[in-house]
């Protein structure tokens, strides 16, 4: 049986969720954990165990660049493979001339991890499952924290939904999928939020 895989639902909190606090499991004794972030770094800590991790939000370019021995030219190696980076000296072939020789690995700050979307129900900087995480026919429904899955209950149990004035303006609810707004699920969908509320 093949399972239906949706496409990941995005919120506007996630953003916000990540200051007050992303609720997930913890790796270690799958107790109730946070996973927060600043500039520069995402954090989880356990609230059950005590487990901790911290995770570096820079994304990094890692490189050998040297002028080549027997061309003359210069030239800049880029190193893809993970297990390489971690090297202080590679030996790399010149791109031009096809030499290999030794060269310094280079680690240089490139860009700002905004990661936002939440895959298979895992929050994007460590890869933990989310606390608040079920299914409905086969497609995940989950929420950030329980500000969000208040939000969701509230969202979704209106009778009258009015969209913000201004045409530029969208709310989180705009980011749901279609079999979570459709009339003859909301129904179904609020109540295993409010089962996940109560657990």
């Amino acid at each position: 049986m093949s399972r239906i895989v949706d496409k990941p639902y995005f919120t506007y909190s996630a953003y916000n969720a990540l200051t007050s606090g992303i609720q997930v499991k913890c790796p270690k004794c799958h107790g109730a954990g946070v996973v927060t972030a600043d500039e520069d770094n995402a954090y989880f800590r356990c609230l059950s165990c005590g487990h901790q991790e911290t995770r570096d939000r820079t994304i990094y370019r890692y490189d050998v660049h040297n002028q080549c021995k027997n061309c003359g030219r210069y030239y800049r190696v880029d190193i893809e493979d993970t297990a390489k980076q971690h090297f202080s000296v590679l030996y790399v072939a010149c791109p031009y001339c096809g030499k290999t020789m030794s060269g310094e690995v280079h680690k240089t700050a490139e860009a700002f991890s905004y990661i936002g979307e939440i895959r298979d129900g895992r929050e994007p900087y460590f890869g933990l499952e989310l606390w608040f995480l079920t299914s409905f026919q086969g497609k995940p429904v989950w929420a950030l924290n329980r500000e969000h899955l208040a939000y969701l209950i509230g969202y979704l149990s209106a009778d009258l939904r009015e969209k913000p004035p201004g045409r530029a303006k969208m709310t989180q609810a705009d980011h749901l999928p279609t079999f979570m707004k459709t009339a003859k699920n909301r129904e179904r969908i609020v109540k295993l939020l409010r089962q996940m509320q109560e657990e």
